[in-house]
């Protein structure tokens, strides 16, 4: 079992989490949302003991932990050695062989370079060295992140019969569905508990605001009687008796407002994003001719054709290593094929989100970095950065200072500056929080142009009127 007791973390003197308690044991699945920067990895970091508290206690009673990091780097090495290095004991590998069918890792190759792997199969890879450890607690960070819709509907399953404590950072409001018993959500420094699946959580959540927005009013009107009984008391005619009575009203008025101050709730979220456009439905956007992509005799797919039209919504899915990025890549100029034509609208104007955000230079501050890409004035930059929740501060912050949701939110403001004919979006929402992601939706969802999408986030997919979905697999495109 582990215990918190008025707990504290601040970094310089700025506070992140103020004085929470939690209890965290007996098996339950936990999982924590909140907004970019609210604190959720530090949290996991403070019970793991990776980071110490600034005050308060953390108890943990016959516990081992488990911890699986939001980004986590692997040595040079052979995916059996790296293994056999994590055995407590070296003749256990029999061990390895359980975790290996049990994650369903049907390529595994001990001699096979880690370097290798795709990034669900590094996913499993690290929960296997995790598992090895026989932790009680399993503590995750944005585990959907590295797997495609197989590998997360197959993680689900996993953590639900799992017989152990699991507690996950997540913003895939699906896999929250399916996973979890109770929801943390960090808000304003402190921990709010919901008993149920992420739904059960946001109906909860309305109805706690709803409470709050109802103490507010009573606060304000009982701060008016109170303003009220000040005005009348100062209207006595007897001077005596006047000073005597406002300075008891006025005694009475400090102390109810020390005691019963309430603040009206606000939540802070990004604006709605509005890209504007007026292609016509039957503009030809995108053309793929028998298009095929090899690297060295590794053939990626073949002989793909396809057409994209104005005001389609196109949801591109299907396997990892299947080469989706690769097609958005070819479509963009950034590889060559090996084979076939891509041919592009005539005077389209194409908003590209990649999937790693490789052009965001870390050792430049946010509005630099900004100006420089987008080329608006001071004014716009600070402007748009505001609207995304980057104060002027901020602004001046390095961009290896943000966390890897900050830095996506960062990365999402640059693309959202300007208007767009096509949207092509390459899993816009990794690392994004819930509330960023439900603008997004709402605006794509109003979007009168043409998107193409790639996304393993099925809650995101349904909300932003998906029109034609296609399948990337085993070298094939399919319409589904």
């Amino acid at each position: 079992m582990i215990s918190a007791k008025n707990v504290t973390k601040a970094y310089a003197g700025d506070i992140i989490l103020d004085s929470v308690d939690f209890k965290i044991g007996n098996n339950r699945k936990i999982g924590i949302v909140g907004k970019n920067g609210c604190g959720k990895t530090t949290l996991l970091k403070l019970i793991t003991e990776t980071e110490e508290i600034s005050s308060g206690n953390i108890d943990i009673q016959n516990e081992e932990f488990g911890y699986i990091p939001q980004e986590f780097n692997f040595p040079d090495k052979l995916i059996g050695e790296y293994l056999e290095e994590k055995l407590a004991l070296g003749f256990e590998n029999y061990k390895i062989d359980i975790l290996v069918t049990q994650m369903d890792f049907h390529k595994y190759d001990p001699y096979q370079e880690i370097k290798t792997l795709s990034e669900g199969q590094k996913m499993k890879l690290k929960l296997i060295e995790t598992m090895l450890l026989e932790p009680t607690t399993l503590f995750i960070d944005e585990p959907t992140n590295h797997l495609d819709i197989e590998g997360i509907m197959w993680f689900e399953n996993y953590i639900k019969n799992l017989n152990k404590t699991v507690v996950m950072i997540s913003h895939d409001r699906s896999f929250l569905n399916n996973t979890v018993d109770e929801i943390w959500e960090i808000e304003n420094k402190k921990i709010l508990r919901f008993v149920g699946d992420y739904d059960n959580y946001k109906m909860e959540k309305l109805k706690l605001i709803d409470k709050w927005d109802a103490e507010y009013t009573r606060f304000l009107q009982k701060k008016r009687q109170l303003e009220q009984l000040i005005e009348n008391v100062r209207k006595i005619k007897d001077g005596k008796k006047r000073g005597r009575a406002v300075e008891s009203a006025k005694k009475r008025f400090d102390r109810e407002i020390t005691l019963n101050t309430k603040e009206k709730y606000s939540e802070k979220k990004i604006k709605s994003l509005n890209f504007d456009t007026d292609v016509r439905s039957s503009k030809l956007m995108v053309r793929l001719e028998d298009l095929s992509k090899s690297y060295g005799t590794k053939e990626v797919f073949n002989n793909l054709s396809f057409e994209l039209r104005g005001k389609e919504k196109v949801w591109l899915f299907g396997p990892n290593g299947m080469g989706k990025s690769t097609l958005v890549k070819l479509i963009m100029g950034e590889e060559k094929p090996t084979a076939g034509n891509i041919k592009l609208g005539e005077n389209i104007k194409i908003g590209y989100f990649a999937q790693k955000q490789t052009r965001l230079t870390y050792t430049k501050n946010l509005l630099d970095q900004f100006m420089e890409t987008t080329h608006a004035s001071y004014g716009g930059a600070i402007s748009t950065l505001r609207k995304f929740l980057f104060d002027k501060d901020t602004a001046q912050k390095r961009i290896s200072q943000l966390s890897p949701g900050e830095r996506a939110r960062f990365a999402f403001a640059i693309f959202a500056y300007n208007d767009y004919d096509l949207l092509i979006l390459d899993e816009p929402t990794n690392h994004l929080d819930i509330e960023t992601k439900e603008v997004i939706e709402q605006s794509l969802s109003s979007y009168d142009g043409t998107l193409l999408l790639v996304s393993h986030d099925r809650y995101f997919v349904e909300e932003v009127g998906i029109t034609k979905v296609l399948n990337l697999r085993d070298g094939k495109l399919t319409l589904c």
